[in-house]
Parts: structure tokens; C-alpha cells; sequence
């Protein structure tokens, strides 16, 4: 027992010689936080270029602004251009203007009888006598007809008879021979004989005054035409009478005479014999413009067409044929003519150039149609010809274009017309650091401005078609009708007004990114009044496609550096840093998977966390559609290597390199409502020196 005590004694006394001589505290560590990021990544950041990227207010959704310029319409050729103009018609020997000349309203008297007819014993005239009153003295004389008329047939109308007296006395009709009443007999030998009853007013002619006239005392004196044949053997026949000048000496003189006037009214002929010299016969085609078209003035820039005339008359015909209302130099366009006893002719039309259009006297101001005349002078045959009421001369003009470069008026040659615009519109710039992206449009905003330098106002509507950059057309939209006001039209120019349209459209989807916008119009031009366009109106401007879109992306990257101070409060304080690790947290909401490098920079060098690679984060969930549906949250730890910590500690700036990617090339929906919420930190554990 007492050795024991001993031992332990012994080992007291050498445990007491290896004590310390001072005490030493113990070391405790302190753990210290430095953020390094706290960033939230949304569509917006990744897109560098933002020329043609629009933001829309409220839903912060990016939309494309792609503008193009529309290929111009040109109005001149849509409102000026007339459609096919046709006129067919055959004018009968009865329809033929020149020859009614020959057929009524003769001005020569047919009967004359000097004053000296009446009492032989009167002297010759010029003289003053006094004039016996006479009794009833019977006429049985040939008629004058036109020198080249020999014979006519009317079919229908009514013959008047005009008495005229020049006589210094009165003139009384008696009754006719062989009918017992006051008249006058007309007769044709070979034909019949016609009666014209004459009633008491009609009967007595004053001097210097007329019976038979529309106007005269008594009306007019006329048979029904139909059956009348008059030749140069027919004779009238009548009876008259004077009371004399009662003892009162009177003047007269080679001009006293008693005219018989005859004058076929509404006359239509069956046939007729005649002689002609010099006759004008005037063919006139008139083409009516379409829609009711009122055009007061203009030019015609260009007139196809032609026209063929077929004559059915035994006579030939020299002269011309003219558009009176078109003119060039000051004169109307008129060409040479030539045609055979029932031959045939065709003449081509071909104008161009700067053709004024003037109206004619007929049109009082406003051309409705477009008027052909043909003037044709007979070519005298040498012997008389018949001609009879199925002959006549067939016409037919053709326009086949018609195109007005200049033209006012109150109402349009076209209702409506379909025009076609189209632009390429161009994305420039880039998406930034988007690669290999394909976009989604859901959504399509057109916005037009148009300027019309016609003063005509247009109604359009149609449709218009987006195409990608190979002329496939992706969507076909509807365009509801619109309006392109009219310019204004002042002292002969144009001032181009300009119109604006948006148009919006939804549940659009196209495949590509639009490159071609092409309207398809019906366009109605507005009946408001005056209207006016000239060669150079049309209708220009520009389109612009805002386009909400929806971001469909196989890889991209984002990339961003910033200043970090957080390592040189350390190394103020001057503590060991004993350990360190770096803190990543992801709240993920694009659907994509991530890959995040942290790096550290100096002037000396880069030290990149994690060392090799990038830290890994999940994709967020999506649904059948492809779009996120909830966000993946993500925590990653990454200590560092001791011989980093220095460096990290001596790092001025930090960046963040960002990867997202999918899978087996599959694309999915990048929404402006996705994120990326990103925070980093490094956990330091110091420990005093």
C-alpha cells in the first residue's frame, strides 16, 4: 500500500514538470454570410437588341415590331380603268340621218302660182294696179319634189298641207273637184289620189298669212301618210277665188305668189327612187359608259378597239369617221373613210398618248357616253337607185380598253376594283443571347398607315396573308371593311391625306417568323361628289406587325458581371479563414434545365466555382403544353478548395454564367412570366490569428 502511494506521488511530480508556463485560450470559429447574388432573370434580360422588341405595357409581355413598306396601288389604272364598251346596231334607211332630209320637213314649195295666175290682164311685175276680184279658177298642176327624189312610198306618218299667200289680196279655197267640199285632192297616176279637207278658217288665206301650220289659224291641214306615193307625176288639184283688192290700187312683185307647201311629219318610208348628189349621211355610235359614269373633263391615255360598218345601201360612201369628244392638238380624232355599195369595212382603233377629253356641245358638261361619228358622203351613182326601208348601213364599234389617266367628274366609270399590297418586313438586330430559337405567335397586331393622293374616298376590306421568307403562307386573316380618305383635290393638285389602321387579331399561330405581308382588297370607291385622280394617285405606305410572342428555346445563355467587396471586409479584419463554402439557391420557372458557374475576378485571375462544369439545376414541371406550371426549387453547396479561398478573398467582381437547354431537341415555352430567381452566398468560418 505504501509503495503505491509512492508511484503515484512520482508521476504527480513529473506531470507538474510538463504544464505550460501561460495559458492558452481555446479557439473558437465565427461563421460569416457574404451575398454574392440575389438576381431574378426573365425573358427581357436575355434579349440584347431591343430596336424592333416591344414591351408591352400591363402584361410586361415582349412583342416584335417588324415594318415594311407596301408596294404602292396605283388608282389611275384601278378608277381609270373602263371596262369593254360595245355598240352594235344597224340603222335602217328610215333611222339614217340625212337621208329623213329626203324623207320630210321638204322647205320647197311643191305649187307656186304668181299673182298674174289669178287675172291675166294684170301688168307684169314689179307693179301697182288694181286687182278685179276673180271667180272660182280650177288648179290641176304637177308637183315640184326634191330635185333628187323621183319617187317615195310612206308606210306610216301624216302629210300637212301649208297654203301660203304673198298676194296683196285675199285667197279663198273652194271645193275640191269631184268631191263636193272644200279641200285639195293630191293624185298619183298609177297610185290613187288622197283628199285634204280644208274647214272655213282653213279656207280663206289672208295676205301674207298661211293655213295648215301647227300654229296658224285653224291647225293643220293633213291626211294619215300610209299608202301616199308621190312621184314627179303626181298633181294637186283644187279650186280658189278673190274678192280682189276692192278698186284699191296695190303693189307687187315676182315674189306675189301662192305657195303649196307639203311637209311629211313622223314619215316612214317603204321605198324610194331617187338620184342623190352630195348627200351626208351621219352614222352615230354611242357608247355608253358603265355604272352611270359622269366624267366632266380628263385625258385618255389609251383606246383599243375597232369598228366595222357593213352597207346595205346601193350607193358608196366617202368620208370620215371621228370621236369628237377626244382630242389631240385641239382638233377631235377623226380618220378616213371609204366604202363600197354593200361592201364592208373594218377600221382598228388605236390611240395612246395625252388625249384630251371635252365633252360636246350635246353633253351639256358631262359625258355619260363616248360618242363615234361616221359623216359619209354618197358617191353619186350616175343613175337612179331604189332604196327601200330594209336597207341600211349595220354598225358595230368595239373598245376594248380604255384606260383614263386623268379625270374628274361626279360619278366613277368602276364600283369597285381588287387591289393587292404587299411588303417584306425584316427583324433587325438579333434576339440577343437567345440561340438556336424558334418563337410562338399567338397574337398579331397590324398596324397601317396609308396615304391616298386620289380624291376619290375608298372602302376597302378582303384579307391579308403572312408568309415566312419562302413565300409560304402561314395564316390568312380577315381585314373588316376600312376607310382610305380621300386627298384633296385644289387648283389641279393633290395633297395626300393619310389613314391609320389596327387591326388585332388572337389564336393565331404561325410556324416561322413572319417575312412577307400581302393584303388581298376589294375595294369600293365612295360616291360622295366631285371626284379626281390623275396618272400619279395611288395609294402607299407602310405595315408593321407588333407581335405578342411566347419564346420557344432549345439552348440559351446569360451571361452578367458586377462589382463584389464582400472578400476585402475579411481581409480588414484580418482573420484566418479556416473554411469556405459557396450557397446556391435556384427558384427555377423556366423549363429548362440549368447550369450555373460563379466566378471570381481580379487583375491576377479567375477562380471558377464550381472548379470544372457548372452547378446543376432541374427544369421547372410543365404541363401538356409545354409551359411551366410551378417552379423548381433548387439548394447547392460547394466548398472551397483552401488554395482558392485567397483568391475569392482578393476578387474584385463576380459574374454568373447561366446555360439552360433541353433535352433531346425538344423545344418548350419560354413565357414572360417565367423567371429565374437566383442567390449565391459563401459561408466563411474565420478564426483569430
Amino acid at each position: 500500500m505504501r509503495a503505491l502511494w509512492i508511484l503515484l506521488a512520482a508521476l504527480g511530480i513529473w506531470a507538474c514538470s510538463e504544464m505550460p508556463t501561460h495559458f492558452l485560450p481555446p479557439e473558437v470559429p465565427l461563421t460569416v454570410q457574404l451575398p454574392i447574388l440575389d438576381s431574378l432573370v426573365v425573358l427581357q434580360d436575355l434579349l440584347q437588341d431591343t430596336t424592333q422588341v416591344r414591351v408591352e405595357a400591363g402584361t410586361g409581355n415582349i412583342a416584335l415590331a417588324l415594318e415594311g413598306t407596301l408596294s404602292p396601288v396605283r388608282l389611275a389604272e384601278e378608277l381609270g380603268r373602263v371596262g369593254t364598251l360595245h355598240f352594235e346596231k344597224t340603222f335602217l334607211l328610215n333611222e339614217l340621218e340625212g337621208i329623213r332630209r329626203h324623207v320630210e320637213g321638204w322647205e320647197q314649195a311643191v305649187l307656186q302660182l304668181p299673182l298674174r295666175a289669178v287675172n291675166s290682164s294684170l301688168p307684169e311685175p314689179p307693179a301697182t294696179a288694181v286687182v278685179p276680184p276673180t271667180g272660182e279658177i280650177s288648179v290641176d298642176s304637177t308637183i315640184r319634189l326634191p330635185e333628187d327624189v323621183l319617187a317615195v312610198a310612206y308606210r306610216e306618218g301624216s302629210l300637212l298641207l301649208i297654203l301660203e299667200n304673198r298676194y296683196p289680196v285675199p285667197v279663198t279655197i273652194g271645193a275640191a273637184p269631184g268631191y263636193g267640199q272644200t279641200g285639195m285632192v293630191v293624185r298619183t297616176p298609177g297610185y290613187g289620189e288622197w283628199f285634204f279637207p280644208l274647214t272655213a278658217t282653213q279656207s280663206v288665206v289672208p295676205p301674207g298669212e298661211r293655213r295648215g301650220g301647227v300654229a296658224d289659224p285653224g291647225g293643220r291641214i293633213q291626211i294619215d301618210l300610209a299608202g301616199v306615193v308621190l312621184t314627179r307625176s303626181t298633181e294637186l288639184l283644187f279650186t280658189f277665188s278673190s274678192p280682189g283688192s276692192g278698186g284699191q290700187r296695190v303693189s307687187y312683185t315676182a315674189g306675189s305668189l301662192f305657195s303649196v307647201f307639203m311637209q311629211p311629219v313622223g314619215a316612214v318610208v317603204e321605198w324610194m327612187r331617187v338620184l342623190p348628189a352630195a348627200w351626208q349621211v351621219e352614222v352615230v355610235a354611242e357608247l355608253t359608259l358603265p355604272h352611270g359614269a359622269e366624267l366632266n373633263g380628263g385625258e385618255l391615255h389609251t383606246l383599243v378597239g375597232y369598228m366595222e360598218l357593213q352597207n346595205g345601201l346601193p350607193i358608196a360612201f366617202r368620208g370620215e369617221w371621228s370621236f369628237p369628244q377626244l382630242q389631240q392638238e385641239g382638233r377631235p380624232v377623226a380618220r378616213a373613210l371609204a366604202i363600197g355599195a354593200l361592201g364592208a369595212v373594218r377600221h382598228e382603233v388605236v390611240l395612246r398618248g395625252s388625249i384630251r377629253l371635252v365633252p360636246e356641245a350635246v353633253d351639256a358638261g358631262v359625258i355619260r357616253v363616248l360618242r363615234l361619228r361616221a359623216l359619209l358622203t354618197v358617191e353619186s351613182p350616175g343613175e337612179p337607185v331604189l332604196l327601200r326601208e330594209e336597207h341600211g348601213i349595220a354598225v358595230r364599234v368595239v373598245v376594248d380598253t380604255l384606260q383614263l389617266g386623268f379625270a374628274w367628274g361626279s360619278r366613277l366609270p368602276v364600283v369597285s376594283f381588287e387591289a393587292e399590297a404587299q411588303s417584306e418586313v425584316w427583324l433587325q438586330g438579333n434576339l440577343g443571347l437567345l440561340s438556336q430559337v424558334e418563337l410562338e405567335f399567338a397574337e398579331l397586331i397590324v398596324g397601317v398607315e396609308i396615304e391616298n393622293t386620289a380624291a376619290v374616298g375608298l372602302q376597302v376590306e378582303g384579307t391579308v396573308e403572312i408568309a415566312d421568307r419562302n413565300g409560304v403562307v402561314m395564316a390568312r386573316l380577315p381585314v373588316p371593311p376600312n376607310r382610305i380618305q380621300p386627298a384633296r383635290w385644289e387648283r389641279g393638285s393633290f395633297v395626300g391625306q393619310l389613314s391609320r389602321w389596327e387591326l388585332r387579331y388572337t389564336d393565331v399561330r404561325l410556324t416561322a417568323r413572319p417575312r412577307l405581308v400581302r393584303f388581298r382588297w376589294t375595294v369600293v370607291p365612295e360616291e360622295s361628289g366631285t371626284w379626281a385622280f390623275a396618272d400619279t394617285s395611288q395609294i402607299r405606305g407602310t405595315v408593321q406587325l407588333l407581335i405578342p410572342v411566347r419564346v420557344r428555346v432549345e439552348q440559351l445563355r446569360y451571361e452578367r458581371t458586377w462589382e463584389w467587396v464582400g472578400g476585402e471586409s475579411l481581409r480588414r479584419q484580418g482573420q484566418k479563414v479556416q473554411r469556405a463554402e459557396v450557397v446556391v439557391e435556384a427558384r427555377n420557372r423556366f423549363p429548362l434545365s440549368l447550369q450555373l458557374a460563379l466566378l471570381f475576378l481580379d487583375s491576377l485571375g479567375i477562380v471558377r466555382v464550381p472548379l470544372e462544369g457548372h452547378l446543376a439545376f432541374g427544369a421547372a414541371p410543365v404541363g401538356a403544353t409545354g409551359i411551366a406550371v410551378s417552379e423548381q426549387h433548387t439548394l447547392q453547396r460547394f466548398e472551397l478548395r483552401p488554395e482558392h479561398i485567397p483568391a475569392v478573398l482578393q476578387a474584385n467582381s463576380v459574374a454568373v454564367e447561366l446555360v439552360a437547354w433541353t433535352t433531346a431537341q425538344q423545344y418548350v415555352r419560354i413565357r414572360t412570366s417565367d423567371y429565374i430567381h437566383l442567390r449565391a452566398m459563401v459561408r466563411v468560418e474565420l478564426v483569430a490569428p
